[in-house]
């Protein structure tokens, strides 16, 4: 699980480093809970709440999604591109 304050490696489709990142902001909430203002900020296009959640499901293909599956929401900002 993320902590806000931790560092990652970016990595490439190859596994070439490609950043750093560092997790600004954790929080677990319910998927029925997650906000417009999360699924905006995860930077895929999103614009709405439906549009996020229809996506994950289709990337989380083969497990059953619900209002009260828990979902992480991480933010972070980059900190080094390479």
């Amino acid at each position: 699980m993320p902590k806000a304050g931790e560092s990652f490696i970016l990595v490439g489709y190859d596994d070439q480093a490609i950043g750093v990142t560092t997790t600004t902001a954790v929080r677990v909430v319910r998927a029925g809970d997650v906000d417009l203002q999360f699924a905006r900020d995860e930077g895929e296009g999103f614009e709405t709440v439906a549009d996020w959640r229809a996506a994950h499901e289709r990337f989380w293909a083969g497990r059953a999604i619900t209002d009260d599956t828990l979902v992480v929401c991480e933010w972070f900002r980059l900190v080094e591109r390479y």
